[in-house]
C-alpha cells in the first residue's frame, strides 16, 4: 500500500515529536491516515497519536459524527479529543469553517506536537486550479505546503504524493467504516464542480495531468521561496531553467545572462563567446535556435527564453522492462502514476529513445508524427530527442504525459492501471 510508504518517509521527523495529532473529521482521508498511522505504531516506536476531531455544528449529523469518530479512535487505541467551533452561517461558511478549524488546531498544540492533515495529490491540483483561475502569482500556485508552523507546533501533510484513488483502494482492503459527506457532492460549490465535473475531463485526455500540477507547484514554491535569482529564472512544465528574453539590446542581455549563470553557479563561458551568444539570441529569426555550449551544459534560445540543459544526454536508450519499473539516465527518469485508463502493472515494455519518421495516433485522436506531440505539449526541441516512448511488441503504446496511443487500445491494454511520468535530465552545480 503507498500510505504505509509515505508515512515511514518521514518516520525520523514523526518520532521526534512530542504527539501525532491527527486532524480526524471521519471522513476517508483522516480515516485513512489515522488507521495508517497506528499501522506503523505497531511496527515501529511512535509518539502518543491523538485523534482532534473540530465539531463546527453546520450539518445536522454533527453530533452523530463525531460520536462515531469517537467510537474509531476507541476502537484503534488512541486517545480522542472533541473540539466545538463557532462558525457563523452567514456568508462564506465553509471559508469561516476552515479558519475556526486551525484556530482550534493552533489551540490545542503544545510545543514539540506535530499535527498532521490528509490532504492528498488531488487536493493539491484542485487547489493550484482554483488559484490559477482566480490568477495566483508563485506563492498562491505554490498550493498546499508539505509542513509550516502552526502556533507553537507544527502542521505535516504527509500524503501530498498519494492520489485520492490510492486512498480509497486503503479504505477498501481495510474495510474502514468512515463517513460521507453529502455536500461533498454538490457541485454548486466550485471545487466540488473542479473534482468532479473539470479534473474527470481532464484526466480523459491527459491521464498524468497531476504529476504535471504537483511539478509547477513544487517549482511555483522554489520561485516564491528564492531570495537570489527568482526575479530571473523562469522554469517550463517540465521543470529546466530558463531565462526570459526582456526588452533589452545585446549588451543588456549579454549582462542579464552573465549574472544568471553567476547565480545558479555555472561554469562561466569565454566573454566573447557569451557576446556573441546574445547577439545571436536578439538577431536570429524565431524558428532558429542559437546554442552554447559550455562544458556539461548547453544554453539554447527557444521561443522567448534561453534554457540551460546539461550536453551530456542519451539520444539512443532502448530498455527493456515492465511497467511499474522505475528507470532512469542522462535522458531523465520514468515513474508511474495510477489512473483510471492506464497499462496493466507487470507487462513486458520498452523504454526507448525516438526515432526519425515515427508517428502514432493517441486515442481519440488522429496520427500525427511524433515530434507533432512533443511540440504540441509543449516540450523544447533540444529534449524531443530523448523523450522516452513505451513500446509493446513492436507497437508504441504510450508518449508520457502526452497519452496512451490506439496501438494501447487495440492490443487490449487500456484498462484501470499506471500511466508512465516522465521527469527530464537536470543539471545541479556545486556550491
Amino acid at each position: 500500500m503507498a500510505l504505509l510508504p509515505a508515512l515511514i518517509a518521514q518516520l525520523t521527523s514523526l518520532k521526534t515529536a512530542s504527539r501525532l495529532c491527527v486532524g480526524y473529521s471521519g471522513g476517508i482521508d483522516s480515516h485513512c491516515l489515522l488507521h495508517a498511522l497506528v499501522e506503523l505504531s505497531l511496527r515501529e516506536a511512535l509518539p502518543p497519536i491523538i485523534a482532534l476531531h473540530v465539531n463546527h455544528g453546520l450539518h445536522e449529523d454533527a453530533s452523530a459524527w463525531a460520536t462515531h469518530c469517537a467510537a474509531v479512535a476507541s476502537d484503534l487505541g488512541v486517545e480522542f479529543h472533541e473540539r466545538v467551533a463557532s462558525v457563523d452561517v452567514g456568508a462564506s461558511p465553509e471559508a469561516q469553517a476552515r479558519d475556526a478549524r486551525y484556530a482550534v488546531f493552533e489551540s490545542f498544540l503544545d510545543a514539540g506536537d506535530v499535527l498532521l492533515l490528509g490532504h492528498h495529490l488531488d487536493d493539491q491540483v484542485e487547489t493550484v486550479l482554483f488559484r490559477l483561475i482566480r490568477g495566483a502569482g508563485p506563492s498562491g500556485l505554490a498550493g498546499i505546503p508539505e509542513k509550516r508552523s502552526l502556533g507553537i507546533g507544527s502542521l505535516v501533510r504527509l500524503f501530498l504524493g498519494i492520489t485520492r484513488s490510492q486512498i480509497e483502494e486503503y479504505a477498501v482492503s481495510h474495510e474502514l467504516d468512515y463517513l460521507n459527506d453529502s455536500s461533498n457532492d454538490d457541485t454548486r460549490y466550485d471545487r466540488n464542480f473542479l473534482r468532479h465535473d473539470v479534473l474527470p475531463l481532464i484526466e480523459s485526455r491527459w491521464p498524468g495531468y497531476r504529476s504535471g500540477f504537483a511539478r509547477s507547484a513544487a517549482l511555483s514554491g522554489e520561485l516564491a521561496a528564492s531570495d537570489s535569482i527568482h526575479n530571473q529564472t523562469e522554469f517550463t512544465r517540465f521543470g529546466g531553467p530558463y531565462l526570459p528574453i526582456e526588452m533589452c539590446d545585446t549588451k543588456g542581455l549579454h549582462r542579464a545572462l552573465y549574472g544568471w549563470l553567476k547565480e545558479l553557479n555555472a561554469p562561466l563561458p569565454e566573454f566573447a563567446a557569451l557576446e556573441e551568444f546574445a547577439r545571436q539570441c536578439r538577431q536570429a529569426e524565431g524558428d532558429k535556435l542559437p546554442e552554447l555550449r559550455v562544458g556539461l551544459y548547453l544554453l539554447q534560445r527557444w521561443r522567448q527564453g534561453i534554457h540551460l540543459y546539461p550536453s551530456n544526454i542519451d539520444r539512443d536508450f532502448d530498455i527493456s522492462c515492465e511497467v511499474g519499473d522505475a528507470l532512469s539516465g542522462t535522458w531523465g527518469s520514468i515513474a508511474w502514476q495510477e489512473a483510471d485508463t492506464g497499462l496493466p502493472a507487470g507487462i513486458p515494455i520498452k523504454v526507448r529513445a525516438p526515432r526519425p519518421g515515427e508517428a502514432v495516433p493517441l486515442l481519440k485522436r488522429p496520427r500525427r508524427s511524433i515530434g507533432q506531440w512533443l511540440q504540441e505539449a509543449g516540450v523544447p526541441p533540444y529534449l524531443r530527442g530523448c523523450y522516452p516512448l513505451v513500446q509493446a511488441g513492436d507497437e508504441i503504446i504510450s508518449i508520457p504525459d502526452v497519452g496512451l496511443t490506439s496501438a494501447c487500445s487495440n492490443l487490449n491494454l487500456c484498462k484501470g492501471g499506471l500511466v508512465p511520468v516522465w521527469m527530464p535530465p537536470k543539471i545541479t552545480f556545486p556550491n
